[in-house]
C-alpha cells in the first residue's frame, strides 16, 4: 500500500559515498558521489565499471548504495 508519494530519496552525506542508479539510462549502475549541488538538487557520479564515466544526476535519480560490488 505504499504511494510514491510516501517515499523520500536519501542522499548520502559524505563524498565518495556509494549510491546506485534508480532512473534513466544507467539505472541499475552503481558509482560514487564526487560532488553535491544541493541548489539545483543534482550529484556529480562516477560510474563504476565504466572507467573515468561521470554524470550529472538528479537526487531523484540515485539512492544510497549500501550493498556489495556490482559484479557480486
Amino acid at each position: 500500500g505504499l504511494q510514491e508519494s510516501m517515499l523520500e530519496t536519501v542522499i548520502p552525506r559524505g563524498d565518495g559515498d556509494r549510491v546506485m542508479v534508480v532512473l534513466g539510462e544507467h539505472a541499475g549502475r552503481v558509482g560514487r558521489i564526487l560532488e553535491r549541488e544541493p541548489a539545483r538538487s543534482q550529484v556529480l557520479v562516477q560510474l563504476q565499471r565504466e572507467a573515468g564515466r561521470v554524470v550529472q544526476l538528479d537526487y531523484d535519480a540515485v539512492c544510497h548504495y549500501v550493498g556489495g560490488a556490482e559484479d557480486d
